[in-house]
């Protein structure tokens, strides 16, 4: 362990910063761990809120992250409802906005990210954006007295939500700018395979096509006109076009900052003893690059990984194994398994559909060149893991194999 490091203050308190503490007392750490977020209750699982939280066909206390009485076993000390307002990295202490000061010896910042919003919209009621529980339950109340809603961003969290209201029996309309749903994050294989989903539900796509104005009465939105001149009303919009890393307490500490807290491999920032970790945090040299760029992965797992790796930063044990970044989706009764990065079209980018074991399964295994850079599954979860530890251990089948159905690809792997 890292020499005179007695108390830990962790700044949010989602997967990253839950995780870390939880790393921390598994490492055997015993010093003070102090735990604070700026929303109000116990933490809760994010993945859910855009899918059975949003429904509302769960008890909500089924998706806290982890029980009142785990914190006080792991004695660690939860502050909810309170934010930081100031950090003194000199002097290594930090103020709450009630006033009251706490000082660290290791500062790990797990601020997370804040959603996009559209400037037109900003001061209409009935607009919306999901990245937390709060904003799941705000929502979640205004569906229950709406029939209709649009949806702006056809991303993963705009079409999932899509798929709950749906399935609640809302009319929904989803705008996405591009050529394509999830033109950012998929292949184009899974990009049509989630329109077409969508579609059968009767879902209206607007795709390729953006927003031209804002249509509002007394000051509360109803709907918009599309820049082809289509206008669309409904009674609440849900806002879904990406959010931006939270970087606001690392430059009052003055910590250098690009697009994420920049860190190490170690997860620690240019200031000594100051750590960043999950959506905020960018480590340059071990962050997956989309040409010379290397780019935030806003996942669980990336919340658990970089929190694992700055826990054992501090504790001076191992570093976990690297793994590909994976991520999974939920949309009707269909499951999206994915790992690794899907690069632009173009070059020598190619992608594979291989069937999978299970009815209407498949994988897309995506390629530049030889080099094997994403596996996207729906209903084959076998073939992911498959894929996924081909990228784990960096082992790529060569795509002509991936396409014929009778490669042995666990064969491949043992050899």
């Amino acid at each position: 362990m890292s020499k005179g490091i007695d108390t830990v203050i962790v700044i949010g308190a989602s997967h990253a910063g839950v995780g870390f503490v939880d790393a921390m007392r598994r490492n055997g750490f015993a010093g003070d761990l102090l735990l604070i977020d700026r929303l109000r209750g116990l933490p809760m699982e994010r993945p859910p809120l855009s899918k059975a939280f949003l429904s509302g066909t769960s008890d909500d206390d089924a998706h806290l992250l982890r029980s009142a009485d785990w914190y006080e076993r792991q004695n660690i000390a939860l502050i909810d409802g309170v934010a930081v307002s100031d950090i003194d990295a000199a002097a290594k202490t930090i103020r709450l906005d009630t006033g009251e000061t706490h000082a660290f010896d290791a500062l790990v910042l797990a601020t997370g990210a804040v959603p996009r919003m559209l400037p037109d919209a900003v001061d209409l009621s009935g607009v919306h954006v999901l990245r937390n529980p709060d904003d799941a339950k705000t929502l979640r109340a205004a569906t229950a007295k709406s029939d209709s809603a649009i949806v702006i961003g056809g991303g993963y969290i705009g079409l999932e939500v899509a798929a709950s209201l749906n399935k609640s029996g809302k009319k929904v309309h989803v705008i996405e700018a591009a050529d394509r749903l999830l033109a950012r994050v998929a292949s184009p294989a899974i990009s049509d395979f989630f329109h077409a989903i969508h579609s059968q539900h009767e879902v209206q796509l607007h795709v390729g096509v953006g927003v031209a104005s804002m249509q509002s009465r007394d000051g509360a939105f109803t709907g918009v006109t599309l820049s082809d001149g289509t206008s669309l009303s409904a009674q609440l919009l849900l806002v879904g076009i990406g959010v931006e890393p939270d970087m606001a307490l690392a430059r009052i500490a003055d910590v250098e900052c690009g697009n994420g807290i920049l860190v190490g491999p170690d997860m620690q920032t240019d200031k000594a003893g100051i750590y960043a970790i999950g959506d905020a945090a960018l480590s340059p040299s071990q962050a997956p690059k989309i040409g010379d760029q290397a780019i935030r992965v806003e996942s669980v797992h990336n919340a658990q990984d970089s929190a694992a790796r700055a826990a054992a930063a501090i504790m001076g044990v191992a570093s976990p194994e690297w793994q590909a970044p994976w991520f999974w989706s939920e949309q009707y009764d269909v499951r999206l398994q994915s790992a690794g990065i899907v690069p632009p079209a173009g070059g020598a980018v190619q992608q594979i559909i291989r069937p999978g074991k299970r009815e209407g399964g498949h994988s897309v295994w995506t390629f530049d060149g030889d080099r094997l850079c994403a596996i996207e599954a729906v209903r084959d979860p076998a073939g992911y893991m498959l894929g996924k530890k081909c990228l784990d251990h960096a082992r790529a089948p060569h795509p002509e194999d991936v396409a014929n159905p009778d490669f042995d690809l666990k064969g491949f792997l043992a050899g």
